[in-house]
């Protein structure tokens, strides 16, 4: 952490990344360059300079927060555990295992959950069903540990020929009923039969309406190969099971690298001062986890680890992560039932504002004498992980249900939650600029984004484009310093202020400057050898006894 000196004049220093799934990696190219700029001005510390010791608070929403923890971690030496280089490599190594399903969904699963959901939901307090929800929840957990005790006995009924017991274990491989990804002779009646139909149909629909398109070879091949699609689709278990019944990732590739990143750290351990916004869905209220805050109570000091997971939990991306902490003294248990803060939060850079002015207001001790909405004494670098500026029309989602809301088939997006991240994070982006403006302090707040990222690279989970994510962070660095216009709302270049790799060096050396104040006017510590520590004893004088003087 950055030396602590006298309160007269320096800056809060104050780092904000927003969430974005794999889309991280640009903001942690930015800090790439940004971080190499320090190790130039720091000559004397060569390549031991870190992000964390030039910034006070260090925030981060969803895939933020990973970053952020990555950056403030201790590691055995109580520095800090990650470059921004390494951050990188940690994506571009483990971001396909984060974003993956090792488990294969059979038809069995499928109906059984399904059942479980609709028990559950349908009468929760009835005991009978409850008791038959628990059931069934036994029988679904059993299940893999049975699954090649039944494949055994399986393949025994299937080769004794056993009449109407073979038919049905015949019906339970076939793969038409189990994941409709291969290609036998039942598939292929299946693929033949909805070829023949929906191209019969959409040809009586086309001579109805006087077109000659359903009589083109293309025409027809293409609506051959959209109903194998739409075969291969609604017959795979996988697809029913992720875009229904559970979140698209079962989220244990994301917990094992974490789990063997951050090990057993305390948020109280990081180097510099962290704040990770959440949301408690049973509350219904954020909850912010601050260093200050875990300093002061042990409820509020979980694992490094439980927050990362709980800030990255996106909805029907990752499942919610539940944890408790306990504090002994006094006795007190708390439980968090945890989502992603991107859904009011993907931005944090309010978030990491409030939480230094209630600071203040608690009387809290902070490098720099400010007061709340003081912006003059704040310095704050804002990276996005890019929005898609995907608009729509009311005609075209008039008629939208759950499901093209959730996931858009025609253009493959995600309106209901592209929406939720680009509203929100214009809107504190706004806010903000508003804000240091009223204060003649403009230049205080950098904030560098993508605001019109390319559909092809706007989902939070293809690591497929992570090597084109990259560049888009590189050519970030050579665009032209951005603002938001109060006056417009809009997200426009700034005149005279060249490209945001001259204003990150600029930062750069800011921060340099800030570190060289406070260690110029931090009190001198007094060291005293042991020898030079001496103790004086003066002697105890005695007392006078009292004489008694006979006449």
């Amino acid at each position: 952490m950055a030396p602590h000196a006298t309160k007269q004049g320096g800056e809060l220093r104050i780092l904000c990344i927003d969430g974005g799934g794999i889309r991280g990696l640009i903001p942690a190219k930015i800090l790439e360059y940004l971080e190499s700029e320090l190790q130039v001005y720091i000559l004397c510390y060569g390549s031991t300079a870190r992000l964390a010791d030039y910034f006070d608070y260090i925030v981060g929403t969803s895939t933020g927060a990973l970053v952020t923890t990555m950056l403030t971690a201790p590691n055995k030496d109580n520095r800090p555990l990650c470059t921004a280089k390494e951050i990188i490599d940690l994506y571009l190594k483990e971001g396909g295992g984060i974003f993956r399903n090792d488990h294969k969904a059979t038809w069995a699963q499928v109906v059984l959950e399904a059942v479980l959901l609709y028990i559950k939901y349908y009468d929760g307090k009835n005991e009978i069903l409850r008791s038959l929800h628990d059931m069934l929840a036994l029988g679904l957990s059993l299940e893999p540990l049975l699954r090649p005790i039944l494949d055994v006995l399986l393949a025994k009924v299937h080769s004794a020929s056993a009449g109407g017991l073979q038919q049905l274990v015949v019906a339970a491989d076939d793969p038409v009923m189990n994941n409709g990804l291969e290609c036998d002779e039942a598939s292929a009646t299946m693929e033949e039969y909805i070829q023949e139909h929906a191209g019969a149909i959409l040809e009586a629909l086309c001579l109805v309406k006087g077109l000659a398109a359903a009589q083109d070879a293309s025409f027809q091949d293409g609506i051959k190969e959209f109903a194998e699609g739409l075969r291969k689709t609604l017959l795979n278990p996988d697809f029913i099971r992720y875009a229904f019944l559970r979140p698209k990732y079962d989220g244990e590739g994301l917990r094992k690298v974490v789990k063997e990143k951050l090990g057993n750290h305390r948020l109280q351990e990081t180097v510099t001062n962290v704040v990770v916004p959440t949301f408690d869905i049973k509350r219904n209220q954020p909850v912010i986890f601050s260093t200050s805050k875990a300093r002061k109570l042990q409820v509020m000091d979980p694992y490094l680890r439980d927050i990362c997971i709980a800030a990255t939990a996106a909805p029907t991306y990752f499942p919610a992560h539940k944890f408790t902490t306990l504090s002994l003294w006094p006795l007190h248990y708390e439980e968090f039932n945890l989502i992603d803060a991107g859904v009011f939060a993907n931005n944090p850079t309010t978030v990491a504002m409030n939480e230094i002015w209630r600071m203040i207001d608690r009387g809290e001790e902070l490098p720099v004498d400010m007061s709340p909405m003081d912006c003059t004494k704040l310095r704050i670098l804002s990276i996005g992980t890019g929005v898609v500026n995907q608009s729509y029309t009311a005609d075209e989602c008039n008629w939208w249900g759950l499901l093209p809301w959730v996931y858009n088939v025609c253009n493959q997006t995600q309106p209901l939650i592209g929406t939720l991240m680009y509203s929100t994070g214009s809107l504190v982006d706004y806010n903000v600029a508003l804000l240091f403006k009223s204060q003649c302090c403009e230049e205080n707040y950098l904030r560098i984004q993508e605001d019109n990222l390319d559909t092809a690279f706007g989902a939070m989970d293809d690591t497929s484009n992570m090597d084109k994510l990259i560049e888009i962070g590189e050519n970030l660095l050579e665009r032209q310093v951005y603002r938001t216009d109060c006056e417009t709302r809009k997200y426009a270049p700034v005149e005279g202020k060249g490209t945001n790799k001259e204003a990150l060096t600029n930062l750069a050396q800011q921060l340099v400057d800030e570190r060289r104040r406070r260690e110029a006017t931090a009190p001198v510590p007094i060291l005293l050898s042991v020898t030079e520590i001496t103790t004086v004893v003066e002697p105890r004088r005695k007392r006078l006894k009292h004489t008694h003087v006979v006449q």
